[in-house]
């Protein structure tokens, strides 16, 4: 997977105009969380039938450090248009404040004086924002470190299994968007794929769960036969099943038996 996509709804992100300060008319400056820390996003995976899929940020996941060296815009439906650009972040610093703390990672921005800046604060005061989500990439091919999959044995919805898909390790930040409608449509090409590949990825993760190395089905088989007297537990309930048909055939006699007699 590459650039991902996940909203935060305005009850969770609290995104808001901040009252103006003494002396001021109006205030510009807007507040929110677009990024929270152990939280279960939406289902990642609405057209499984047998599979439902949440995602939760892990603390730690964004370091101070990715933070200082990426080049972060707050944009309006992640559009890249020049003219829906409301703040930026480049190295740490610009016109938006991004602040990480073990729960989120806050936004601050003084909205510009632009036709999409003075639309957004009053659309935000007038309470017609969804709220806010951000573009990433994790690093997904890293199991232990990167991202993992987790099944919740103990959960299901209307007979589907349940996994989380812990993120670990966000390798890029590109934007923080304030939105119109939630990221995740179902309807979008892109969110399919990303939901496909979702699947795929628990998949390989199940089987390499239930992959035996060479060197471990040695070391099984070795510590089988030192237990069972030279064979294997397969060998073992292999020969049991045949000496049991020969038994049943022979009048109660394997044929080794009955050649001895």
């Amino acid at each position: 997977m590459t650039k991902q996509v996940r909203f935060i709804p305005k009850a969770t992100c609290g995104l808001q105009v901040r009252e103006a300060g003494e002396g001021q008319e109006q205030s510009r400056k807007v507040v929110g969380t677009p990024i929270v820390f152990g939280v279960r996003s939406n289902n990642l995976t609405p057209w499984s039938s047998y599979r439902e899929v949440y995602e939760v940020m892990e603390p730690g996941c964004i370091s101070d450090e990715l933070l200082r060296e990426s080049d972060i815009v707050l944009n309006l439906n992640h559009s890249n248009k020049v003219t829906d650009i409301l703040g930026r972040c480049q190295n740490g610093e610009g016109t938006l404040k991004l602040t990480r703390n073990l729960r989120d990672i806050g936004a601050e921005c003084d909205i510009p004086e632009t036709s999409a800046g003075n639309d957004t604060l009053v659309l935000i005061k007038r309470g017609d924002i969804s709220g806010m989500s951000f573009a990433f990439e994790d690093d997904y091919e890293d199991s232990e470190n990167g991202v993992s999959y987790e099944r919740m044995k103990n959960e299901d919805h209307d007979g589907k299994e349940v996994w989380v898909r812990h993120v670990k390790r966000v390798t890029a930040l590109y934007d923080v968007s304030i939105v119109t409608h939630p990221a995740y449509e179902q309807t979008a090409v892109a969110t399919r794929e990303q939901s496909d590949a979702i699947d795929k990825a628990i998949e390989a993760q199940l089987q390499r769960e239930h992959q035996e190395t060479e060197e471990e089905k040695k070391a099984r088989e070795d510590k089988e036969r030192e237990a069972n007297g030279g064979e294997t537990n397969a060998e073992k309930a292999e020969r049991e099943a045949r000496e049991a048909q020969e038994r049943e055939a022979n009048g109660g006699e394997t044929n080794a038996e009955k050649q001895a007699r």
